[in-house]
């Protein structure tokens, strides 16, 4: 069984993660929903638990399923959040035109196999 805590963290780890790779600043996100960066910013360190209502307007925000904020029963999901780097790779991923990834496909793979010894 999830509980509350572990439930509450998982949401604000979902929050931090489509705001940070969407590029958006707590200020912007805050202005779309009718909040302030501050308030933004409790929601996604989890000292302010989001309420289901809010969560929708997070959803409706970001253009995802409003279950985006809720773990799956089936799966034991711990609370850990993306490391900025990813993070930022996946920004970047974003800019990339899809007539390129196929070849940032192959490079990547490349840089792989040279970091791996």
């Amino acid at each position: 069984m999830i509980n509350e805590n572990d439930a509450n963290k998982y949401a604000a780890a979902q929050l931090f993660t489509l705001r940070a790779t969407a590029g958006i600043s707590l200020a912007k996100l805050g202005m779309e929903v009718g909040l302030s960066a501050q308030q933004i910013q409790k929601y996604e360190r989890g000292k302010n638990s989001m309420s289901v209502g809010r969560a929708m307007q997070f959803a409706d925000a970001f253009d995802v399923s409003i279950l985006t904020f809720f773990p799956d029963r089936e799966r034991n999901n711990s609370y850990q959040p993306v490391p900025p780097p990813i993070v930022r790779f996946i920004r970047l991923l974003g800019k990339i035109s899809p007539d390129h990834y196929d070849k940032v496909y192959t490079a990547l793979k490349a840089i792989i196999k040279l970091s791996v010894f």
